[in-house]
């Protein structure tokens, strides 16, 4: 076997390394049979991995990372109705599935290991359970002496030019930190659906299988996110000149000239929050798996959402409904646990791992909701199970 080798990743050409390092990184998931590598014997072709006799174990070339794209080449991603799926029996299926996976065979090591990728698909997202505890406790007076109190402080803080630098500061780096999350999030959001697939699969293989997938979820992601961070300006510079400086013009003092222009903004702003959240949430919830599937970018994959929205409006309603009462109820339950163990088992969900290992059942049973979903309406765009 030759002893000089050279492989391709993110489109560049790596190496020289010896056979052992070539196969290290094929034993740990950092090359892919379908990634291309080189030696001299080869002349000028580069080959894929997947040709070299004795680089894959046999039981890595029998189970490939990611599903096989060419077998679901034929399905169109529009134009066929296919079947009306149901919310309630997805839900039965999902549930069937995550009961099998997670307790019928207990096994701690693959808790974690699954655990890890929700952890990953959920990191810096906001928590999906209701929370109620500011729910009716100001008053429209305190509201009111709320609103001033930051529209005087955010004056001052604008004329102070070194607070300014440093809110500016602190908000750069809360971006930063937001695009790290984000894209950690979009490989998670791979990594928990293959182990939807194939619970058993090693984390090394989840990661490294996802990469092309992930990044071009994060590119659709930051694409919506600037979308929708200019509609949020637009609709805040409209306010600012409608109903905030003439409020600030007439000492903090409101009038009837103020009450439609603000109830059109908050309602606009209202409306694109939950546009904005139903979005984000069909994209995890189908897009992901489409894309897993067929191996196409966020943007066609999202021709399969407007198609399953287009042909049964209500059934996807019907799908967000009985998402929304599984939640309800899995809260309840949490609560309970809660209550029951005088807090206790509140303890492990305030730490950012444990959390997640602990609601395994809750985030494996969601992610798996969204998939038998589209298997009852499509088995050949996304099926329920490898």
């Amino acid at each position: 076997m030759e002893k000089v080798w050279y492989y391709a990743e993110a489109g560049m050409q790596q190496g020289p390394v010896g056979f052992d390092e070539l196969r290290a990184r094929a034993a740990s998931g950092a090359l892919q049979p379908s990634d291309l590598v080189w030696q001299p014997a080869f002349g000028n072709v580069w080959r894929p991995a997947g040709e070299v006799p004795e680089l894959f174990s046999p039981q890595r070339a029998e189970t490939p990372p990611l599903p096989d794209h060419a077998t679901l080449a034929d399905a169109s991603l529009t134009g066929v109705p296919g079947e009306r799926p149901s919310g309630f029996t997805a839900a039965s299926q999902a549930f069937q599935h995550m009961s099998s996976v997670l307790f019928r065979a207990f096994d701690v090591t693959r808790w974690f290991s699954i655990g890890f990728c929700a952890w990953l698909a959920y990191i810096g997202s906001q928590n999906s359970m209701p929370n109620f505890n500011r729910a009716g406790a100001a008053s429209a007076e305190s509201l009111k002496q709320q609103v001033d109190s930051a529209l005087r402080h955010g004056f001052v803080m604008l004329a102070d030019t070194q607070k300014l630098v440093f809110g500016t500061a602190i908000v750069l780096f809360a971006l930063v930190l937001a695009l790290l999350f984000c894209r950690l999030r979009s490989r998670g959001d791979f990594m928990l659906l293959h182990r939807w697939y194939r619970p058993d699969a090693p984390i090394s293989q989840c990661w490294w299988a996802s990469r092309a997938a992930g990044r071009e979820l994060f590119v659709w992601r930051v694409y919506f996110f600037l979308i929708a961070a200019l509609l949020f300006a637009l609709t805040a510079a409209v306010g600012y000149g409608t109903v905030v400086s003439p409020y600030v013009a007439a000492g903090y003092r409101w009038h009837a000239a103020l009450v439609r222009p603000a109830i059109a903004c908050v309602t606009f702003s209202a409306l694109l929050g939950m546009a904005v959240q139903v979005i984000a949430h069909l994209t995890k919830a189908f897009v992901v798996p489409v894309m897993y599937w067929h191996g196409v970018s966020a943007s066609r994959a999202w021709l399969a959402v407007f198609s399953l929205c287009n042909h049964y409006p209500f059934a996807v309603l019907g799908y967000l409904c009985c998402g929304v009462a599984c939640a309800f109820f899995a809260g309840l339950v949490i609560l309970a646990a809660g209550l029951l163990t005088c807090c206790v088992a509140f303890i492990p969900l305030l730490l950012p791992f444990l959390n997640a290992v602990v609601l395994l059942p809750y985030t494996y049973f969601f992610r798996g909701y969204a998939v038998c979903f589209l298997s009852q309406w499509r088995p050949d765009l996304v099926p329920a199970s490898a």
